[in-house]
């Protein structure tokens, strides 16, 4: 899989730009580019593979690529309506969109329905959570055991990667354990 590309700007399409890395023009769908031709550009890169196409989507931060993954994974929303979403709004906005449960600013986005904008705000609220490197973090029974615990984001973003068991229980032990050594 193709995490980023870095190379020379060598043609602006309506959806996408055309770089050139190493002598091999790649396609990338991308809302935001500010570069001219010839500029060096880096793009994050999210690979979409169907049985009839592969195609690739840019984003100038990983933060962006995280969330337009994540965003694709809800039911209903696929690749183009992920990167309207994402041109709609910075990432912290709509993290706070996410959150706040803000279904106007969702479906005033061309593309977005009702039905849609409950189903992401459904499937990501409580799921993201800006951590200190700013990428989405998974909130899930852990974190908000620890935090319940008294233990700082900086203790929870440590150790959460880490964190193995197939129970809730499990889970939190490990956890626990994890900051114990780390102490």
């Amino acid at each position: 899989m193709i995490a980023f590309l870095e190379g020379i700007l060598a043609e602006h399409e309506s959806d996408a730009v055309i770089i050139n890395v190493a002598g091999i023009g790649y396609r990338i769908f991308t809302t935001r580019v500010a570069a001219e031709v010839g500029d060096k550009v880096k793009f994050y890169v999210s690979e979409v593979i169907r049985e009839d196409k592969h195609d690739l989507y840019g984003f100038l931060t990983r933060d962006e690529k995280d969330l337009f993954v994540l965003l694709t994974d809800v039911q209903g929303v696929g690749p183009k309506i992920g990167q309207k979403i994402l041109a709609a709004a910075s990432s912290d906005s709509l993290r706070k969109h996410i959150q706040t449960g803000d279904l106007d600013f969702f479906t005033s986005i061309s593309g977005v329905g009702k039905k849609t904008a409950q189903k992401i705000i459904l499937d990501l609220k409580g799921v993201l959570v800006g951590d200190t490197a700013g990428s989405p973090m998974v909130r899930d029974d852990v974190t908000d055991a620890l935090e319940n615990l008294g233990y700082t984001k900086d203790d929870i973003a440590a150790v959460l990667p880490h964190v193995i068991g197939e129970t809730s229980a499990e889970r939190v032990k490990s956890a626990l354990q994890m900051i114990g050594k780390h102490r």
